[in-house]
């Protein structure tokens, strides 16, 4: 008997339960690929009961249904059967007529409910969800977002980041799931900043892109804050009413995308070295042309960058002439379009929210 018939004898002589422990220590990207090994592997990945073991990876957006009151939706990126939520409206969230979806990290949704105008925060995996108390100082919010990282801790917390008049940063709300309050910090960069609404949380950091030109980051309790300047190709021209550039994580580290050297034929990624030395490396250009199909697009007026994918190179574009959800694979250059959106997109008002399912 050769050596890959012993394997697959081997590999026959386990149960589910044991392949399903010896899978959930591995990468997700290796559990992923090992859905290609058969249907039968396929079948065992994707059991719902098997999932909760296993490491998850991007399976769709969160966005607002606005043709069906103004609702949530959720588009899955999952060729199939495969359906890792199974009540995209939230339904188990009782008694809200409406209830917009405003940010995700890792597993859990912050959502801004009708009724008393609520934020709660929720997991659509396991149903279960909190309701937030109440932070005050509506008009002044510039934005709100989760900050949640399972590997570190169980709780999270929600920051309400406030902005004065002339819409520059004046402090920070920041809730807490653990102490059940929220508390106030002085906005610790510089004193007339201004942010794009885009963010990301990383390694208890949460980053946003500025108009200086910069990103700046914050810890998940106020403490530490730190500017980290953009290098002079890494510019984007300053929009009121649009993201010029695009900030994510993937495979661990800060990716940052922007049209280069402001020519709209060209986007480049970068990656952060790390947070500490705020060193930044040059990743891919992208051609436009490759993307789709010709010249002339233009990022924000033609196509609007949505997410880049936690686990692999591919980033996610929405074409906003045709309504199309895009993804793009970098390092082989290949377009999939994922489908057509029923609603008319508007980054503004209808962000698409990256979810990665978490079940425990």
């Amino acid at each position: 008997m050769d050596h890959s018939k012993k394997m697959g004898s081997s590999l026959a002589d386990l149960t589910d339960d044991l392949l399903v422990e010896i899978l959930s220590r591995l990468p997700v990207k290796s559990v992923c690929r090992s859905k290609c090994v058969s249907r039968y592997w396929r079948g065992l990945v994707s059991h719902r009961a098997h999932r909760k073991k296993l490491p998850q990876t991007l399976s769709g957006f969160f966005s607002r249904h606005i043709s069906q009151g103004d609702g949530p939706r959720f588009d899955s990126i999952l060729g199939g059967q495969e359906r890792h939520v199974s009540d995209p409206s939230l339904s188990f969230l009782p008694g809200y007529r409406t209830v917009r979806p405003v940010d995700c990290c890792n597993g859990l949704l912050l959502c801004l409910c009708s009724k008393e105008r609520n934020y709660v925060v929720c997991n659509p995996a396991t149903e279960k969800w909190l309701i937030l108390p109440d932070s005050g100082r509506h008009n002044e919010v510039f934005a709100r977002r989760l900050c949640f990282d399972p590997a570190i801790s169980s709780r999270f917390h929600v920051f309400s980041i406030l902005e004065d008049v002339d819409d520059c940063i004046t402090d920070v709300e920041i809730y807490s799931s653990e102490a059940g309050e929220w508390s106030h910090k002085e906005n610790g960069w510089s004193q007339e900043i201004m942010l794009y609404d885009r963010s990301v949380f990383l390694n208890g950091m949460l980053y946003f892109i500025s108009y200086d030109p910069a990103v700046v980051t914050v810890d998940k309790e106020g403490k530490t804050w730190k500017t980290i300047s953009l290098l002079e190709t890494m510019t984007v021209e300053i929009s009121l009413i649009s993201n010029e550039a695009l900030i994510g994580q993937s495979q661990g580290r800060l990716h940052y995308v922007n049209v280069r050297d402001r020519d709209p034929s060209t986007l480049s990624v970068w990656i952060l070295d790390s947070y500490h030395s705020g060193k930044w490396i040059f990743k891919y250009n992208i051609s436009t042309s490759k993307l789709f199909g010709h010249n002339g697009f233009r990022l924000s007026r033609n196509y609007t960058l949505i997410a880049i994918h936690p686990d692999c190179n591919l980033i996610f574009v929405i074409l906003n002439c045709e309504n199309l959800l895009l993804s793009y694979d970098m390092d082989h250059g290949k377009v999939r379009v994922i489908h057509n959106l029923k609603d008319p997109f508007d980054e503004r008002y209808n962000p698409y929210l990256p979810y990665v399912p978490f079940f425990t």
